[in-house]
């Protein structure tokens, strides 16, 4: 990237939000989380978003949604077409349900680790509930399951179009590269429809 690249960055810093980040801020972007002992700029619960309508060009949300019910993540997808500006983009990651799912019914032999030295096996139903389904391992659990097609139609509802999938191994945007998440890219539409 060249200076003026970097600059455009800094500048711009003001138009990005990372949603939920956890332990993975993000340079550049404003970073929310509801932990105030995260490195976040805002420390809020969302829904709502504390930010002014069409204040924003990008949201950034990495296995976030998937810790709210259907309704509040509805709120949020309304919360986050709110805040952008047209044309604005909307990326999501969550655990690909299907994916897990499908390596469990074929016995697959892959592991995944959480915390560091502790194995879950992806073909024992009692580790893919408690690391992927329900996520007892962490504080905050799922309670909600995606795979690209729920996400993207989640999306759809609240005013989202235009979807790409991320490559959820190689995007910048994702901590960890992994096979059990799935990302969707979509584009707030011009004219939301009325539900």
């Amino acid at each position: 990237m060249s200076d003026s690249d970097y600059e455009e960055l800094r500048r711009t810093t003001n138009r990005r939000l990372n949603l939920g980040c956890g332990d993975f801020p993000m340079t550049y972007w404003i970073n929310l989380d509801a932990d105030p002992n995260t490195n976040a700029q805002i420390h809020a619960v969302v829904p709502p978003i504390p930010l002014e309508d069409e204040s924003l060009d990008s949201i950034f949300a990495c296995h976030f949604l998937e810790h709210l019910d259907r309704g509040a993540a509805a709120e949020l997808l309304n919360e986050c077409w709110r805040c952008l500006v047209p044309g604005g983009n909307l990326a999501l990651v969550v655990p690909d349900t299907r994916e897990v799912l499908t390596r469990y019914v074929n016995g697959a032999i892959d592991a995944v680790e959480y915390p560091r030295g502790t194995w879950w096996n992806v073909a024992d139903l009692d580790h893919v509930c408690a690391m992927f389904l329900y996520s007892t391992v962490q504080q905050s659990h799922h309670v909600w399951s995606y795979d690209r097609d729920t996400l993207a139609r989640a999306m759809a509802l609240a005013g989202f179009g235009q979807f790409k999938e991320i490559d959820r191994y190689r995007d910048p945007r994702i901590a960890q590269g992994a096979w059990y998440q799935i990302g969707i890219e979509g584009i707030k539409q011009a004219k939301k429809e009325v539900q």
